[in-house]
């Protein structure tokens, strides 16, 4: 176990820089940098399309140029809202170059979420697509910018087939650069990326976060788990989640690494790809680790397994770590969350099964994890309480002051809402929660916003949503409900139909209802929800 960084803010910036966590590297240069030295070495692997750092580097380039042609300038937000494609990653290092704040957003999310992102966060340029899955993401935002007095100065669309009133086309990889000079990156203190996770509370959460955080959350990765250039990274959480982003962007290309980016999740496919290209190192939900054991029990791409697989974003059973060893992968837990900019606790591959199956890992150097009582006491080791957590990639604030003033205090440390345990060792075992979140493969929503919705509709008096345990996924979202006097239950169909034209992201919606005479309350009023967890999912 490290030892405890000093209590002052200016002793724990000083021991930070003089421990090597935090130094004058800049985010936007790394991917650069490398393609300067190695221009041929693989960079990316996505579907059939293979670039390497130099390809990647000078389309990166390009973009980057349009942005400052149109407007964008150092410090301005650049909203980008992509599924897993190239120029996901690519509108991602271009605003890092330019010194643009980075704010990519899960393709997920509908006009209800991004209504409150998009004015949250006022992005001075939008990148987005002109369909998938059968919706229209750049018409969606359209309607939510129509009228704002900020902007944004422009908005790149990609697969834009045909003229689209006051959209450009995404650069491609041929077109050519426009004759400007950029800016430098963002200095390492400032806010690089802004990303947005539900809590809580209804809307998503901004989450301000450093370059210098990211660059010490690479350096700690590196040094547990062995990293180099040797090492061909596996992606397939959406590249706009902080795990894909880290294994995306950041992880690979601190070390000058390859990564195979999967665009769809497939358990099999993801297996065959796997074994092709020789991936060695992955993180993401638990849930894609339950996919990839099912198909290698199948025969399915065991010539080989993914080498190392951190599991996290959703709570990992122990039984699958151990499952995970007996088809060639070794897995292991670990802990984290947006706020505290990736894990802070993970174990070395080279721990023993038991330790990598029982615990959601161990503290990383420079940073610090404590259980505490309600009061926020520190407890002893091994006794319960709720984590909290401080280090050199914590956020800096929330875009909102009053979550900023709620959720972190005067002595640098976050409080997670999360329950845990820490032993003596500074290994961490997470226990539960208290934050009334639902966590769906990695993915977490706030149960108030799906509860608001649910609630408008005529034939509802009170509704509850809460997770329900789920094999495959951990959780899932399950919705109980009291009638509105005088009316009659709709029906599971219709009530999804209404969610739907509510514009929920889809994952949201419940898959399992119950209509009950009454909610169980306490004696203050509030919803007992873990009786309601034991109910049978209809």
């Amino acid at each position: 176990m490290s030892a405890p960084a000093p209590t002052t803010k200016s002793d724990r910036e000083a021991y930070h820089r003089d421990h090597g966590y935090w130094t004058s590297e800049r985010l936007g240069w790394w991917v650069f940098d490398v393609a300067e030295r190695t221009p041929d070495r693989e960079f990316l692997v996505i579907g059939d399309l293979r670039l390497t750092y130099g390809e990647f580097a000078a389309w990166a380039d390009v973009l980057a140029a349009n942005l400052v042609e149109a407007g964008v300038v150092r410090g301005d937000r650049v909203l980008i809202q992509l599924p897993n494609l190239a120029e996901a990653l690519v509108g991602q290092v271009a605003a890092f170059r330019i010194g643009a704040v980075n704010v990519p957003v899960v393709p997920i999310y509908r006009e209800h979420e991004m209504a409150h992102i998009v004015y949250d966060c006022k992005p001075r340029a939008v990148i987005s697509i002109a369909e998938n899955r059968g919706r229209r993401p750049a018409d969606e935002l359209d309607g939510i910018l129509d009228g704002a007095s900020w902007g944004p100065v422009a908005r790149f669309c990609v697969d834009m087939d045909e003229p689209r009133p006051g959209w450009r086309p995404f650069p491609r990889r041929d077109d050519p650069r426009p004759p400007v000079s950029l800016p430098d990156p963002l200095e390492p203190e400032k806010c690089s990326l802004m990303l947005y996770t539900s809590g809580t509370t209804a809307a998503p959460k901004g989450v301000q976060l450093s370059g210098r955080g990211f660059v010490s959350n690479a350096r700690s990765i590196r040094h547990t788990m062995s990293l180099s250039a040797k090492d061909v990274f596996f992606c397939a959480s959406p590249l706009s989640h902080l795990a894909g982003f880290s294994a995306g962007i950041v992880w690979p290309a601190s070390v000058g690494a390859k990564i195979v980016v999967m665009p769809t999740w497939n358990g099999a496919e993801a297996a065959r790809i796997i074994e092709r290209e020789r991936c060695t190192f992955t993180t993401a939900a638990s849930v894609f680790l339950h996919d990839l054991i099912a198909a290698h029990r199948e025969g399915i791409g065991t010539g080989h397994p993914i080498t190392v697989f951190m599991s996290g974003g959703a709570s990992t059973a122990p039984d699958l770590i151990r499952e995970a060893s007996e088809v060639g992968i070794t897995a292991l837990r670990g802990y984290g969350m947006t706020e505290t900019g990736g894990g802070v606790s993970w174990v070395a591959p080279t721990e023993p099964l038991d330790i990598r199956a029982e615990y959601d890992g161990a503290v990383i150097p420079g940073s610090e994890i404590q259980a505490v009582d309600s009061e926020r006491r520190l407890l002893p080791p091994g006794e319960e309480g709720e984590l909290r957590i401080r280090g050199p990639q914590a956020l800096m604030s929330y875009t909102d002051p009053s979550l900023t003033r709620e959720q972190m205090d005067e002595g640098g440390w976050f409080y997670t809402g999360d329950l845990g345990r820490v032993d003596d060792h500074g290994r961490v075992r997470v226990t539960g929660r208290t934050k009334d979140i639902i966590n769906r493969a990695g993915e977490k929503f706030s149960a108030r916003d799906i509860e608001e919705l649910i609630q408008r509709h005529p034939a509802v008096e009170m509704a509850a949503v809460v997770g329900l345990p789920d094999e495959r996924l951990g959780e899932v979202v399950g919705a109980f409900v009291t009638l509105a006097e005088g009316h009659e239950w709709p029906g599971a169909a219709e009530m999804a139909v209404y969610l739907d034209e509510a514009k929920l992201a889809k994952q949201k919606i419940p898959i399992s209802w119950q209509v009950l005479p009454q909610l169980p309350m306490t004696a203050s009023g509030k919803i007992q929800k873990h009786g309601l967890r034991n109910y049978k999912r209809s």
